[in-house]
C-alpha cells in the first residue's frame, strides 16, 4: 500500500498520470509545429505513442474501480479510436479504399479527429481532478465536459479553413497522388510506423 492505494492501482496511476502529461506536451507541440516538414509527423507519432499508454492505464485503473471510473473508460476508448483514425488517415491516404473514401478531404479528416481526440484528453482529466482545484471544485461538473470542446472548436475552425480541399482539387479525380490540400499539409513529410510496426522494432 502506498498513500492508502494498492501497488496494483498506485503504479499504474503514476504511468498514467506521465503518460497523459507527455500526451498534452506533444499533443500541443504536434499542431503547433509547421505541418509541411516531418516534425510535424514525428511528433504525431509520439501523440499516439503516449495516448496508447493512456489508453492501457486508463483501461487498468477502470477495471479495479469499475462503479466509479466507468466512464472513464469509455472516455479512453471513444479518445484513443479517434487518434488510431486521424492518425491512419495521414499514414494510409494513399490506399485504395480511403482515396475512394475520403479523397482530398483525408486532411480534414485527419484534423478534425486529432484535435478530438486531444478534447477527449482533456474533458477525462478535468472531469476526473477538477475537484482537486481550488476555483475549479466550485464549477458544476458540467463545465468541465462542455469547456475543452467549446475551447477546441476555434482551432478546428481554423483548421478547416486552412485547409480544406479548393474546388479545383475536388473536380479531379482521385489519384494515388497527394492532391494540392494534401502537399500543402505534408509537403516534406513521410509516413511513420504505427505502435507494433515492424520498422519501429528495427529502428529501420
Amino acid at each position: 500500500m502506498i498513500d492508502g492505494l494498492p501497488l496494483s492501482f498506485f503504479l499504474p496511476l503514476v504511468v498514467h498520470a506521465l503518460a497523459g502529461l507527455t500526451t498534452g506536451v506533444t499533443g500541443v507541440v504536434a499542431f503547433s509545429v509547421p505541418t509541411g516538414p516531418a516534425h510535424h509527423h514525428r511528433w504525431g507519432t509520439r501523440y499516439l505513442w503516449a495516448y496508447t499508454v493512456v489508453f492501457l492505464t486508463a483501461t487498468i485503473l477502470s477495471v479495479q474501480r469499475w462503479q466509479a471510473d466507468a466512464y472513464l473508460f469509455v472516455l479512453a476508448i471513444l479518445g484513443y479510436s479517434v487518434a488510431l483514425g486521424g492518425y491512419s488517415a495521414r499514414r494510409f491516404r494513399n490506399t485504395h479504399l480511403l482515396r475512394q473514401l475520403l479523397r482530398e478531404w483525408w486532411v480534414i479528416a485527419h484534423l478534425s479527429v486529432m484535435i478530438a481526440s486531444y478534447v477527449v484528453l482533456w474533458t477525462a482529466f478535468y472531469v476526473d481532478n477538477a475537484h482537486l482545484f481550488p476555483g475549479l471544485n466550485r464549477l458544476p461538473t458540467l463545465t468541465f465536459w462542455v469547456a475543452p470542446t467549446l475551447i477546441a472548436i476555434p482551432f478546428l475552425v481554423r483548421a478547416i479553413a486552412r485547409f480544406a480541399p479548393t474546388p479545383a482539387a475536388l473536380a479531379t479525380p482521385a489519384t494515388p497522388a497527394p492532391a494540392a490540400a494534401a502537399a500543402h499539409h505534408d509537403a516534406a513529410d513521410t509516413p511513420a510506423p504505427l505502435p507494433g510496426d515492424a520498422r519501429t522494432r528495427t529502428g529501420s
